[in-house]
């Protein structure tokens, strides 16, 4: 590549690494693209690449299709000099459609440093951070430093000076490198707090700082739902004198990856952003804390529900609004008279949240309270017929008229939920003499996984047409999968996970339908212009 660039007329000039732009740095470019097909290919030739049976195809998965190394049982080979999965040819792809998507304009630098001890002086801060003790990142990097260090050492060799990936001054909680789980939350909490003083004494304050984070919260105490990684992120941030003015849901997730098949995986990263606490800011107890978060969140809620936010978003979104009450505050003040924790913040956060989806349900219909009332205790599953008919007194339903709704079966003293996909494919709301919004909402959930889009719609503006509100519904979805997650209840939560995040779209393909069911149809063309 040299000598090819040498006789095309270009100057020599200094070395990539050291900034040169001539024949030698476009050398040392191509090599440097080279070595990411060498190291994208290690991930498909190792003795843990697994055999993936994806519904469109077949293929060789790769190593790293999570942020792990697995346990593999068995492997599955590929053949590196074929042009199938696996294979350098589809490297080679994979890399140069890569660089066809990079802008090739304008001049940048990309610098390598220590968060917390560079400078930040006016600066603009976007920044990912290390996921608390999910990913250990410099460790897993090994797999590929090793394999880009032989084959590009000459090409960068400051960059790849260390026979493995540094470690030491790694921000992650660590626990075999910090004397155990506390020594490890010590010195991540403490790590993040000094980045974020740091960042707090020479950020640009005409600019947010935004810090993504994709974690969900995962740990039930007795105080409540809350996350180790979260708390001690949020702790952090807060201790170094920022205030969380909102979180943003970004779509950052690929659907298709390993850790979101079959599972109720988070859609999106959530990004918090944050502005410097006011130095004057006053201190509130925690009874004037739920309060306020009683009078915020409601409409906070609705908002990102209206903005398109999936129901598996939902409580990690919340977090956004619920924390810029918490962290506006200097201090929150328990009844026992100690500040309270991010751990406690979080809990009321969640509790408020689970208030805010409950008390929804005065809006719905009796038939509808009762079947979330025992979807809530026993899902799809069957129970007693004497616990049914107990709930449907106090619910003010009935068995046989929820029975004869079709939502549900009853004989031999059981009682059991029909579940989405057993439900008939021709329901219409319009011709339904009990309709109720938990039947239209189940169709419609067995509408989107049978026909997309289209279905969905057809049967949203067919419920619409019949009286229904089409946001109580909307509401019922996201409440449904509160639920299914609550229960661990994996599969219907995938379904109402996937109503929920796709109501906007399901909105817009609403139209009107003007026919019912077996009446005569036009084809209007000048209806058609319009779409």
């Amino acid at each position: 590549m040299l000598a090819d660039a040498l006789a095309a007329g270009l100057p020599e000039g200094e070395r990539l690494e050291e900034g040169g732009s001539g024949a030698a740095a476009y050398a040392d470019a191509v090599a440097t693209y080279l070595g990411f097909v060498v190291s994208r290919l290690s991930d498909y030739s190792s003795s843990l690449n697994t055999w993936a049976s994806n519904p469109q195809m077949e293929i060789l998965r790769n190593v790293f299709a999570r942020q792990a190394l697995p346990m593999a049982w068995d492997f599955a080979e590929g053949n590196p000099f074929a042009a199938s999965s696996g294979s350098l040819a589809i490297m080679v792809r994979a890399v140069s459609q890569s660089i066809e998507k990079v802008p090739a304009k304008g001049s940048y630098v990309v610098e390598q440093a220590d968060a917390a001890s560079r400078g930040y002086s006016n600066a603009v801060i976007s920044t990912d951070p290390p996921y608390y003790d999910n990913i250990g990142y410099s460790d897993l990097s090994d797999f590929f430093y090793v394999w880009l260090r032989r084959s590009l050492r000459n090409i960068h060799p400051h960059l790849l000076s260390t026979v493995l990936v540094p470690k030491e001054e790694e921000l992650v909680a660590n626990p075999y490198r910090h004397g155990g789980k506390e020594g490890a939350r010590e010195f991540f909490e403490h790590g993040f707090e000094d980045v974020f003083a740091r960042a707090r004494q020479g950020a640009n304050p005409d600019y947010p700082v935004t810090v993504y984070y994709a974690f969900k919260q995962s740990e039930t105490s007795k105080a409540g739902r809350t996350s180790t990684g979260w708390a001690t992120i949020l702790s952090a941030i807060i201790r170094s004198g920022w205030t969380i003015t909102a979180t943003w849901p970004m779509r950052s997730e690929r659907g298709g990856r390993m850790t979101s098949v079959g599972t109720n995986a988070l859609a999106s990263s959530i990004v918090l952003v944050l502005r410097p606490r006011p130095e004057d800011a006053p201190a509130t107890d925690r009874r004037a804390l739920v309060r306020e978060l009683r009078s915020t969140l409601p409409e906070a809620v609705e908002t990102l529900r209206s903005g398109g936010v999936a129901p598996v978003d939902l409580a990690q979104a919340a977090i956004g609004p619920g924390m810029r009450v918490f962290s506006g505050y200097t201090r929150v003040i328990s009844p026992d008279g100690t500040d309270m924790s991010v751990d406690d913040a979080l809990a009321q956060i969640n509790a408020v949240l689970d208030e805010v989806l409950t008390d929804q349900d005065d809006d719905l219909d009796p038939d509808t309270r009762w079947c979330l009332a025992w979807y809530e205790d026993h899902g799809f599953d069957a129970g007693p017929y004497g616990e049914a008919e107990t709930l449907a007194s106090a619910r003010n339903a009935s068995i046989d008229g929820l029975r004869r709704a079709g939502v549900l079966t009853a004989g031999g003293g059981r009682v059991h939920l029909i579940d989405p996909q057993s439900l008939p494919a021709d329901y219409d709301p319009r011709t339904d003499d009990r309709v109720s919004c938990w039947e239209v909402v189940l169709h419609l959930a067995r509408a989107l996984e049978a026909t997309g889009l289209d279905g969905a719609g057809r049967l949203l503006a067919a419920a619409r047409e019949r009286g229904l509100d089409g946001e109580v519904l909307r509401s019922l979805a996201y409440r449904l999968y509160s639920l299914a997650e609550q229960g661990g209840r994996t599969e219907s939560g995938v379904l109402f996970n996937a109503l929920g995040s796709s109501w906007p779209e399901i909105k817009a393909a609403a139209r009107p339908t003007t026919t019912a069911p077996g009446g005569q149809t036009a084809i209007d063309l000048g209806a058609l212009e319009e779409y």
